[in-house]
Order: C-alpha cells, then sequence, then structure tokens
C-alpha cells in the first residue's frame, strides 16, 4: 500500500518524471494558431507523409444532440479554443448532430479541424433483434455501408477524415450473439476499399473489433497496399469494466493488463470511450448513481437497460472507493481539487497505449474539467494505475 501511493509525496516535478511516456506533442495545433499550453496531440498515419495531427481530446458529439443549439455551439467552441481539434459524430447520434455538427463547421473559418464519423452499424430489427451489415459478399457489404457514407458524407461537407466501422460482423437475438461464423476481415477491408465508398474518407479506423480481428487488419492490408489500412481503435476501456454483459451489443471491451502493454494492438492508435468519458454517472456517489441507473432502467430506458448490469457490480464497487480515496489523498498531498470523476478519466489518459479519448461532455464546465484530467494524467505513475485497479 505504501509504493502504490508513493506519487502522492512527491513533488510535480518528480511525477512529470515518472510519467508513462506518450507518443503526443504539445504547441500549436494544426486548427488556429497558438493552441492552449495544456492539450496534446499525436499523429495519425495511413503512410509516411499521409498523417492527421489530432488531439489526444476528441469531442464526441452524441449528448451534444441532446441540447439546444446554441448550447451546442458553445461547448463546440470552447473545445476549439481549449485545442481540441477533432470532433467524433455519426449519423445515428439524437437529434441528427452529425448534420449540425456539419453546418457548425461550414461557418468556421479555421484550417486544421477533421472529423470522426462511423458506419457499419447492424440494421436494428426490433427490441435486441440486430442483423450486421458487414456479412455476406464484398458487393453486399459495399451496398450496406454506401448507405450510411452517403448520409455522412453530405451531412459533413464531404470531410470525414477518419470513418470507423463501429461494430465488427455480428448478429444479435434477444440481445445474444448468434453464433455463426463471421466474415473474413480481408472481405470487410476490400468492401470498402470499392471507388465509391474509398472516396468518402481519408483513413479508415475500427470500433469495437475484437484484438484478433484488429491484428488481421494489419496483416491483410500489409500484404495487399490496395486495401485502407485500419489506423485507429476505439474500444471501451475505464477503470469501470463491464461485467459479462455489455452497454450494448456487440460492445467490446480491452481491459488493464493489456493497456499497460506497449505492443498490444501494434500498428494502431488507440481512442477508447467510456460512460465516464467527458461526464460522471458517479459525481455524487456510488449508491446514487446506481439508483438513478436502475431506475433508468426499469423505465425502459434503452442505454441504461443494459449499461446497468455493465457497470454497476461489486468489482467496479471496489474500483470506484478506491479512487475516491485516492482522490482525496492527493489533493491533500498537492493542494489540488481534483474530482473523482476527473482521476477516473485520468486514469484511461495515463495508460501507454491510451493515444486518444474520446469524451463527452454535456456543458462547457464538463468540458474544462475533463481537459484538466488531461493534465492530471501526466501526474500518474504506473504504480498508481495499478493501485486504481487491483484489489490488494
Amino acid at each position: 500500500m505504501k509504493r502504490r501511493f508513493l506519487s502522492l509525496l512527491l513533488p510535480v516535478s518528480l511525477f512529470l518524471a515518472l510519467a508513462a511516456c506518450k507518443p503526443a506533442v504539445r504547441g500549436a495545433a494544426p486548427a488556429a494558431g497558438q493552441a492552449p499550453a495544456g492539450m496534446e496531440y499525436a499523429e495519425l498515419c495511413e503512410s509516411p507523409g499521409s498523417c492527421l495531427k489530432v488531439s489526444r481530446l476528441v469531442l464526441g458529439t452524441d449528448h451534444l444532440g441532446k441540447m439546444d443549439n446554441a448550447k451546442t455551439i458553445e461547448v463546440l467552441e470552447e473545445a476549439v479554443r481549449l485545442g481540441i481539434n477533432t470532433f467524433d459524430t455519426s449519423p445515428i447520434y439524437a437529434a441528427n448532430i452529425e448534420e449540425r455538427l456539419g453546418a457548425w463547421l461550414k461557418t468556421q473559418d479555421r484550417a486544421g479541424l477533421h472529423v470522426i464519423s462511423k458506419g457499419g452499424f447492424p440494421r436494428d430489427l426490433g427490441p435486441g433483434d440486430y442483423s450486421s451489415r458487414l456479412k455476406g459478399s464484398k458487393e453486399e457489404i459495399a451496398r450496406g455501408v454506401l448507405e450510411e457514407i452517403a448520409i455522412s458524407d453530405r451531412q459533413l461537407n464531404h470531410n470525414i477524415a477518419i470513418y470507423l466501422m463501429h461494430r465488427d460482423d455480428a448478429d444479435f437475438q434477444n440481445y445474444s450473439r448468434v453464433a455463426r461464423p463471421q466474415t473474413p476481415v480481408r472481405t470487410i477491408l476490400e468492401a470498402l476499399a470499392s471507388p465509391e465508398i474509398r472516396s468518402k474518407y481519408r483513413m479508415l479506423g475500427v470500433s469495437n473489433w475484437e484484438t484478433p480481428r484488429v491484428n488481421e487488419s494489419q496483416a491483410a492490408a500489409k500484404l495487399d497496399p490496395s486495401l485502407s489500412r485500419p489506423v485507429l481503435s476505439s474500444p471501451y476501456f475505464s477503470l469501470l469494466e463491464m461485467s459479462s454483459v455489455t452497454t450494448h451489443s456487440g460492445g467490446v471491451q480491452v481491459k488493464h493488463e493489456e493497456m499497460t502493454d506497449p505492443a498490444f494492438q501494434p500498428g494502431v492508435k488507440i481512442m477508447p470511450y467510456s460512460p465516464l468519458g467527458g461526464f460522471s454517472i458517479v459525481r455524487n456517489g456510488w449508491e446514487s448513481a446506481r439508483r438513478e441507473a436502475l431506475r433508468l432502467k426499469q423505465n425502459g430506458d434503452r442505454y441504461w437497460g443494459h449499461a446497468y448490469d455493465a457497470i454497476f457490480h461489486a468489482a467496479n464497487e471496489k474500483r470506484f472507493n478506491r479512487a475516491l480515496e485516492f482522490t482525496e489523498k492527493f489533493n491533500a498531498a498537492n493542494n489540488t481539487r481534483y474530482t473523482v470523476d476527473q482521476v477516473l478519466n485520468a486514469y484511461v489518459l495515463a495508460h501507454k497505449r491510451t493515444d486518444f479519448l474520446a469524451i463527452g461532455p454535456r456543458s462547457v464546465r464538463q468540458l474544462r474539467q475533463t481537459a484538466e484530467a488531461l493534465e492530471l494524467s501526466g501526474k500518474l505513475t504506473p504504480a498508481d494505475l495499478d493501485y486504481l485497479y487491483y484489489d490488494k
């Protein structure tokens, strides 16, 4: 226990020396002149000379769709002021936010703002029943994906920087995965290389893909240069791990041991998402959050119908309590005022394989707090991360 809290007793200068190395640089964002000193950037490269400089915090827009347009724009403007230059969206996100984001971007006299959009969503056949868009022949897959990307391409002014296959090939019946062989990764990549699709995105990525399939995508693209090589992988990753129930059908998570390994998923940058990215479901304490999530589940909320069982289990309650204890001791030792949700986000950002974090703030205040978590992540040591995760 004494070693786990070593970082609480050290000066900030020594914190920084002990922090895990990150493939990030500080300085000017490519968007508009000098970015705030606290923002960090990492490069996404499809090939030498074909790279994007992306802010380590990527602004997710799903929750912004649930706000009125004035507040949405306020958060978008604040994100740019903080140095965020990349926005994560989707044609199925709330209140047509993808189209609203595209309209806002059209008004911006700024270079270097990037958009991540998504496809590969299974077709919703009713409660718990989903049919994969990534099964069948190359031609069938191409037709299914084209339905999605044509909408996003139009709504985002023909400016999709990174296109994520947000699900892998799988069917679900009553929320349970149907047992059948998956479509070969190569077939999916061949479909995404079809000229009518390839012309609509700059770089390709995957989200909620199992590690063997991510690795297979890298091998397939290496063997065939005509295929787009996925440059980004976006799994669920949080101190609050999912149980055997996932937050949504087809959700894929990675765990602490994997994210501490620099060789994990070689060839791609990793952008985790989690329910803690930018707002806290546990801001008022574990029990309060559990009761509210249970209320939503019992009232038929589609997300919390599964997320409640995925997140509110005994192992996560112990992790939350350790995070709360850590936050209190850290603040006392360093005269800081970090909140437990900032520590939870810093935990994700401090891992060796976390290149970016997709965040989902619902207000300017939450956005600023998450940006402060990026600074905090540089002060966390590997021993701190182990203390937060392991039940010892």
